[in-house]
């Protein structure tokens, strides 16, 4: 199964200065349509503020929110890999060994890996964001108060995962040694 999934979490200045007017807009009682401009928006509350009763020369009451800058996550600590463990808690897929993922976004490409479950494993950092994400619909058995059952859809972590420490440089260097044994070259 293929996903895909942004990097990015960038906050969007227009609308969380947006969220604010409109929340300034009702608590001023102004009236607006929900698919209003920004800048309308803007202008109305502006208008609403300094028609206060006092119409003397005071400057316009502008409002700004400056919202929490996100520092952008670098290609490198994207794909950076963590060791992990996954256990899949899906029960339609308990005979699997693994599932293929694919994530992406404009900054780093494409990344795609087959991961095995029950496995200690290095999973790119982005990959590791989207796998903690996913969830599967399970159905639940429910009772109405006339004592009639319905099954009733649920949202549940499709995945399990422990993360586990990095390897240490000795842990490295084992592994390094068995995997060019297991290649048949003598480094």
């Amino acid at each position: 199964m293929s996903e895909v999934t942004d990097l990015t979490q960038d906050t969007d200045v227009e609308e969380t200065e947006r969220d604010a007017l409109e929340r300034q807009a009702v608590q001023l009682g102004i009236k607006f349509h929900p698919n209003i401009g920004t800048d309308k928006l803007r202008e109305k509350v502006s208008q609403a503020l300094n028609s206060d009763g006092s119409d003397d020369d005071e400057e316009d009451v502008v409002v700004t929110v400056t919202p929490k800058v996100q520092k952008p996550v670098s290609r490198d600590d994207a794909l950076a890999l963590i060791r992990v463990r996954i256990t899949c808690m899906n029960p339609n897929k308990k005979e699997w060994e693994g599932e293929v993922f694919t994530v992406g976004n404009s900054r780093i490409g494409t990344v795609r890996k087959m991961v095995p479950f029950e496995v200690e494993y290095h999973v790119p950092r982005i990959m590791l964001n989207m796998i903690r994400n996913r969830q599967y619909q399970t159905f639940v058995q429910k009772k109405l108060p006339n004592g009639d059952k319905y099954k009733e859809g649920k949202l549940v972590r499709e995945f399990a995962i422990e993360e586990l420490a990095p390897l240490t440089p000795k842990e490295l260097n084992d592994l390094r040694q068995r995997q060019a044994m297991a290649s048949g070259s003598n480094d």
